[in-house]
């Protein structure tokens, strides 16, 4: 799309996403490459590039002067003079080109491309020359050979040899053929003049190709519209700053792509003033693309007829110019509608007239306006269209789909599309729906309840009605007009009965809506955990819960806790149930319940709440404080267990990765544990987490959790032949200290080019081990230590540099 934006600038163009074909170049593509349509890579060399293959291939041999020899595409030709069979032979080769796709083009650019499978004698000069011939209806021999025409040129030079990719400037060769109409074109191969005759000039060719760059101007601009209107005659529009727009297509695209990158030139005059005339000219995108340009404000009054026509152009040629589109400016907007209706006057006066459902007609007219198409209206905004009569009125019949108060909104609208302001009808409808009573309003869920329908209109003779989603049901009326049905409602919560009557002229009434609630919540209760969120019982306590039903007939209730999975126990003979649940953790818990009939009738989801309450010890340790990095792997920490409450007997605690272990509390209720880390977390970077639970006889508390961190005590490492910053060479061995970190080391392990390795520990905690690096560069030594018990430190690197021998 191509727009001049708005009346002060140039919008850019926007730049189709298809991807540009490029002009093969290399020797071996073009000679091997299938016929393709190809585009050439710079954006301002317009038109379609392509190789074209002959259409025949052949040669002639005067040693065998009645004979052609017709080739296959493929085959390689001989030029000049060549033995075989200890005969000797001369040869002309014949390539034909069916010219019939560039007939009315441009041709720009003609390269001829012929490569070398063999050469008698490379200390010879290439003499190979190429002639346009006329076209032969079969194969020539050397005596039938055609008529020899212009010289098409010489086969430029190359220091290959055997060459496998010539070329020859064909440009004026094809040029003058497309110009004499030609739809085919011969071309002969041959070696030059009295050359022709020489064995050591002799050569086996590779069939010729041409790859031809040619143009086609674009088409005429098509598909014309002004302010977004296809043009037509008499065509009216209701703007002075109308956008116009016009299709551009281009005859060289190809395979689907886009085609050239084409420009359009939009010129526009007044009718009565065809010397008044403007012209823009788009920026170049690809074609086919539709382009825009708006009038300049200013540029054109109401009242003003005026026409536009359209030309594209490519980088070479132009399109012819569009035929004029002619429109007329009305901007002059037509007078707001007039509305009536007998079947439904306007104003809010109750009880109003007619009823939901039942149609009525509005009459439009647009007093002292000449020019009306047509009405726009609608309840919420003028959406619908009805067109006027000769008379520049019209009727429609709308239905009211609600009773009370209503709205039409209507605007004029005249030939142009100009449209009036909007004017509102406001008119009253009457309420027609039936009305419902009860008979039952106490009854529970499956109960029958009566439901009497009495008439809100005139003559009614039957009810249609339906209870929730079910299928709706008609009844007569009685003589007095009123019916009674008996509905049996099975859902819980929220019910809804709707119904409608109809006359026995078949109108229908608005739609009454009943609803009413089935409570059938079930009731939860608790003695060791009030429900709401009172003071609960200890975590581990066991708490009886009593469900009590919300509707008759309840067989079973089904419940879960906190998310949890959902559970079913039987209800007793009364609709009551209990359950046991015994909490884990302190604060709040949700309990949901809901109840079941033996036929399958659910009852609403109670949501109960309620507060277990916490007495979960406290953990402390002088040795490995919460949330730090102390001790070590074999450093032994003392932690120490707080009750909560009194009574506390035990504890139950678990340090991560360990087997779950227990502790007597003392008198006091404390108890305190040693615990010795056996090796350094390195997948959790050194954290460990202690979870301790309180006992108190058969009671277990909710758990508290501990968190700290281990120091991994690695060993250090030192080298003087290799520190850190360098030093020695590959193949020179180096020593490397090792130092324990971690108490009661007796041995280190380290790792070195992927191979693991054991020493052991000096009394003062230290070795040294010697290493032969084999490469230059940066190295990596991984050590850490271990006891005589199995305690393992964390593991750490040395990084050392490795200097060059140069």
């Amino acid at each position: 799309m191509q727009d001049n934006g708005d009346n002060t600038g140039v919008r850019t163009a926007r730049r189709r996403r298809t991807p540009r074909r490029f002009l093969i170049t290399g020797a071996v593509a073009l000679l091997t490459a299938p016929i393709a349509v190809l585009v050439t890579s710079a954006p301002a060399a317009a038109g379609v590039t392509r190789f074209e293959r002959p259409t025949s291939i052949s040669h002639t041999d005067l040693k065998q002067p009645t004979v052609a020899f017709p080739m296959g595409t493929t085959d390689k030709v001989p030029v000049g003079t060549w033995t075989s069979d200890g005969g000797k032979h001369t040869s002309r080769a014949y390539f034909t080109f069916d010219l019939t796709r560039y007939q009315g083009k441009e041709i720009i650019n003609a390269v001829g491309v012929i490569g070398e499978s063999s050469v008698a004698d490379c200390g010879q000069p290439r003499k190979i020359e190429i002639w346009r011939t006329d076209t032969p209806s079969t194969p020539p021999t050397w005596q039938t050979a055609p008529q020899v025409h212009e010289r098409g040129g010489d086969v430029y030079n190359s220091p290959a040899c055997p060459a496998s990719y010539l070329e020859l400037d064909l440009t004026e060769t094809l040029r003058q053929a497309v110009t004499r109409g030609q739809d085919s074109l011969t071309l002969m191969a041959r070696i030059a003049g009295n050359h022709e005759k020489n064995k050591r000039l002799s050569r086996w060719i590779t069939p010729l190709g041409i790859s031809i760059e040619a143009n086609a101007a674009p088409d005429v601009p098509g598909a014309r519209t002004v302010a977004g209107l296809a043009c037509a005659d008499g065509r009216l529009i209701g703007t002075t700053e109308p956008v116009l727009s016009a299709q551009v297509t281009d005859p060289d695209a190809v395979d689907g792509s886009a085609g050239d990158p084409v420009t359009a030139t939009f010129a526009w005059w007044p009718v009565d003033r065809p010397t008044e005339r403007t012209e823009w000219t788009s920026y170049r995108i690809y074609a086919p693309s539709r382009f825009f340009y708006t009038v300049p404000a200013g540029g054109m009054v109401n009242g003003g007829t005026y026409a536009f026509s359209v030309r594209a152009a490519d980088q070479h040629a132009s399109s012819d110019w569009s035929p004029e589109c002619r429109f007329t400016v009305d901007t002059v907007r037509p007078p707001a509608p007039t509305v009536t209706s007998t079947d439904y006057p306007s104003g809010r006066t109750q009880p109003g007239h007619g009823g939901p459902g039942i149609p009525g007609a509005f009459h439009f007219s647009a007093p002292g306006a000449d020019d009306i198409a047509g009405f726009y209206y609608g309840e919420s905004s003028p959406l619908h269209y009805v067109a006027a009569d000769g008379s520049g009125t019209a009727t429609i019949s709308h239905t009211p789909t609600r009773s009370r108060f209503n709205q039409l909104y209507v605007q004029t609208a005249d030939r142009t599309g100009n449209r009036s302001a909007q004017m509102r009808y406001e008119f009253t409808v009457r309420d027609t729906a039936p009305q419902v009573t009860d008979g039952n309003p106490d009854g529970a869920i499956g109960e029958p309840r009566e439901l009497t329908f009495t008439p809100g209109m005139d003559d009614v003779v039957e009810y249609t009605y339906r209870l929730n989603d079910g299928e709706p049901a008609t009844v007569p009326a009685g003589t007095n007009g009123s019916a009674t049905v008996t509905i049996t409602p099975r859902k819980s919560g929220m019910n809804r009965v709707t119904v409608t009557s109809r006359t026995s002229g078949g109108l229908p009434s608005g739609e009454a809506v009943f609803q009413f609630r089935l409570a059938t919540l079930p009731t939860v209760s608790s003695e060791q955990y009030p429900i709401g969120g009172g003071e609960g019982a200890l975590v581990g306590t066991a708490g009886t819960f009593v469900f009590r039903p919300g509707m008759p007939g309840v067989t079973e209730y089904v419940w879960s806790v906190a998310g949890g999975p959902e559970r079913t126990v039987a209800a007793e003979a009364d609709g009551t149930a209990s359950v046991t649940f015994t909490s884990t953790f302190g604060g709040f818990h949700w309990m949901e319940v809901y109840s079941r009939t033996a036929d399958g009738t659910v009852s609403e989801t109670a949501s109960a709440y309620f507060r277990a309450t916490s007495w979960a010890p406290t953990i402390e340790s002088a040795n490995y404080p919460e949330y730090q990095s102390s001790g070590g792997p074999g450093v032994t920490g003392e932690f120490t267990f707080r009750p909560a409450r009194e009574g506390v007997t035990g504890y139950v605690y678990t340090f991560e990765g360990e087997e779950e272990r227990t502790v007597t509390a003392g008198a006091d209720g404390m108890a305190k544990v040693n615990w010795t880390p056996q090796s350094y977390p390195a997948d959790r970077s050194g954290w460990v987490r202690l979870t301790v639970r309180a006992t108190s006889g058969s009671l277990v508390s909710d758990q508290v959790e501990y968190a700290f961190a281990l120091n991994p005590l690695t060993p250090t490492v030192t080298s003087a032949d290799y520190p850190p910053t360098g030093g020695g060479a590959p193949n020179v061995p180096g020593q490397f200290t090792l130092t324990a970190q971690m108490p009661g080391s007796t041995e280190f392990v380290y790792r070195y080019n992927g191979e693991e390795r054991t020493v052991a520990a000096g009394a003062d905690g230290t070795a040294t081990i010697t290493l032969t690096p084999q490469y230059d560069g940066g190295n990596y030594l991984y050590v850490s230590s271990r006891t005589a018990s199995g305690i393992t430190s964390g593991e750490d690197y040395y990084y050392f540099y490795v200097r060059s021998q140069s």
